[in-house]
């Protein structure tokens, strides 16, 4: 097989996916976060005080990861963390003032990124990319060996 890796959608895929990343990650610097770390607000703007192992399954990240992440949003006074007084085991996660505060904040960063990043698209080619992100991750979920979130 001779094949032309540039020219494959993986290779398109993965550029796309870097670079969507990258700048996403600057955007939410402006407002002293990590873009991951968004995700975890996210969760817990829907659903306050999970555990851990609730928001790592719920996100499908690795614990460790996880938990980098949480430590790294105490220290920026997003979020606090203690034992669940049913299981002593379970560390939960809870919103702190200034991370339920916040939430306007990511949301105005989020849509300025969005518009940005997908500034040449129609809204009916948006509709499109939508649904073929979904048949992918469909797809994938289908698999044991790859997740997406």
């Amino acid at each position: 097989i001779n094949m032309n890796f540039q020219t494959s959608t993986t290779y398109s895929f993965t550029q796309l996916a870097n670079n969507f990343r990258y700048n996403f990650d600057l955007k939410m610097n402006q407002i002293n976060l990590h873009g991951g770390q968004v995700f975890i607000l996210i969760s817990l703007w829907k659903n306050d005080r999970q555990s851990q192992i609730d928001l790592a399954t719920h996100l499908k990240l690795s614990a460790p990861t996880i938990n980098k992440m949480v430590k790294s949003l105490i220290e920026g006074g997003f979020v606090d963390c203690n034992k669940c007084v049913n299981d002593g085991r379970l560390m939960r996660v809870h919103l702190t003032q200034k991370g339920i505060e916040h939430q306007k904040l990511v949301e105005e960063k989020f849509v300025e990124f969005e518009t940005e990043f997908f500034s040449n698209l129609t809204e009916t080619e948006k509709l499109i990319l939508i649904q073929i992100f979904g048949k992918i991750k469909d797809n994938f979920i289908k698999k044991t060996t790859i997740k997406i979130t």
